[in-house]
């Protein structure tokens, strides 16, 4: 009986847990996150001067870039519509502009790179963009087949399902490009 009790209070502890490191990581230290996703750039930015050519590195500074709109963005969504938020959106909207343009880069540089398809897709996603997004997004899903990257692959087909859902296209759409 004792060994019940003390698997139960474990069974029921185990969530409660779990559900404040949840929230501890959901809320988060805001300014840490910043600090950290600034430094990033900043980083990868002192790497792009030395080696302006490397498709990596604008990749990489696309992905911050994007990570760091995403932030601003989910900063502006939490409180009311205020000049703050306002400014939040427009930071976020130049990032967006600015994580496109280096994954851009990094494809010019090395088109066959998926993820960099997947996360310029994300991009446009959030920039509202659907026809681009799902280009890319089939573009980076037939790259991850030929990598047989079946991760990649299940991702980049839930997010198309889910996006000619939303933006009313069909597969039969995208075929000629």
């Amino acid at each position: 009986m004792k060994k019940y009790f003390c698997l139960l209070l474990v069974l029921l502890l185990i969530p409660a847990v779990g559900s404040k490191n949840a929230v501890a990581d959901e809320t988060g230290n805001e300014e840490e996150r910043l600090e950290v996703l600034t430094r990033q750039i900043s980083f990868f930015d002192d790497r792009l001067k030395a080696k302006p050519d490397d498709p990596n590195l604008h990749f990489q500074m696309g992905t911050k870039f994007y990570e760091l709109g995403r932030y601003y963005e989910s900063k502006a969504d939490r409180i009311l519509w205020t000049r703050n938020n306002n400014t939040d959106m427009e930071k976020a909207r130049r990032l967006y502009k600015d994580s496109i343009e280096h994954l851009k880069k990094s494809l010019q540089i090395q088109p066959g790179n998926a993820g960099a398809h997947f996360n310029i897709s994300l991009t446009y996603l959030v920039e509202g963009d659907g026809e681009n997004a799902i280009s890319h997004m089939r573009e980076s899903e037939k790259l991850f087949m030929k990598n047989k990257d079946k991760r990649g692959i299940a991702k980049a087909r839930k997010a198309l399902r889910e996006w000619f859902d939303r933006y009313g296209y069909r597969p039969e759409d995208f075929t000629s490009q």
